[in-house]
């Protein structure tokens, strides 16, 4: 099985779309199973899912798929999760080291993170933290990892365990393997640092990171980066870089509604002479 891209099928999900070869099951029929799941057509992709395992009971594939269909059925009732939960918890349970078992450990962390009436939060951190302690550089310990800050950043603990787990995703950063993963925990960093802790001097380099690497591709995400980058570049004094993200932003977005006032803090503020951009922090 292999896992080639990722398609999104309920908030805050990304499933992998997963194609068998030479295992005995349809292909077609799997491959249809995971573009209905990908287009939110769970009832049709139930359908696909439950013809491949008909012709073949054993595919842990097919399984898979049979698995999150409950999740997205309209009906997102407590029964169609723990039908999930157990067929996942089966999955796992009989190999939790193949790609199917791996992404077994991921949706259940993901289960108990938001489709729980009320959210198992220790449960899903300890599920990230072992997928990443076991297999770190494969995509669903990458999708994991910015999952894994927004739980420990979002709890409401002492300062000094706070710190804690800033250091802990710190460190895990640089092990991340794929920039999505990098950029997505970089941000969820730099977020919990300017709404928690009103923290300009350690959001701002994090910000800077994301926009230099040019890994943020979705306009709206965009958008908002560069507005916070220049706005902790403001609040830090760093008057030649806050000028480089507002001419980028109006270079990006020139018919947005906030152009004119920005166009206005241009106006008030010096222009860069050659070379003055500010060393990063």
């Amino acid at each position: 099985m292999r896992v080639p891209r990722l398609f999104s099928i309920v908030a805050a999900i990304m499933l992998p779309v997963v194609f068998t070869q030479g295992q005995g099951d349809p292909a077609s029929t799997l491959q249809r199973g995971w573009e209905e799941l990908g287009l939110l057509n769970a009832g049709t992709a139930q359908q696909a899912f439950a013809t491949a395992m008909a012709a073949n009971p054993a595919s842990r594939e097919a399984r898979l798929g049979n698995a999150l269909a409950f999740l997205q059925l309209r009906s997102r009732t407590a029964g169609n999760s723990a039908a999930a939960v157990e067929r996942l918890e089966d999955l796992r349970r009989e190999n939790p080291d193949d790609d199917t078992g791996i992404a077994a450990t991921y949706y259940l962390a993901r289960i108990e993170q938001v489709h729980r009436i009320t959210p198992n939060r220790p449960a899903a951190v300890a599920g990230y933290g072992a997928l990443l302690a076991a297999h770190p550089s494969l995509p669903c310990a990458q999708l994991a990892a910015p999952n894994l800050a927004l739980l420990l950043l979002y709890d409401d603990v002492p300062a000094p365990e706070w710190e804690r787990r800033v250091t802990e995703i710190e460190t895990l950063i640089p092990r991340l393997s794929t920039p999505e993963a990098v950029r997505d925990t970089r941000l969820i960093l730099a977020d919990a640092f300017i709404r928690l802790r009103h923290d300009h001097t350690r959001a701002y380099p994090l910000f800077a990171a994301c926009l230099a690497d040019a890994t943020i591709t979705r306009k709206p995400r965009l958008n908002g980066v560069l507005l916070q980058a220049a706005e902790s570049a403001h609040q830090l004094g760093r008057s030649a870089d806050e000028v480089r993200w507002y001419e980028q932003f109006l270079s990006e977005f020139p018919r947005d509604a906030k152009a004119d006032e920005i166009h206005r803090r241009l106006a008030s503020l010096p222009a860069p002479t050659a070379g003055s951009t500010e060393a990063a922090p």
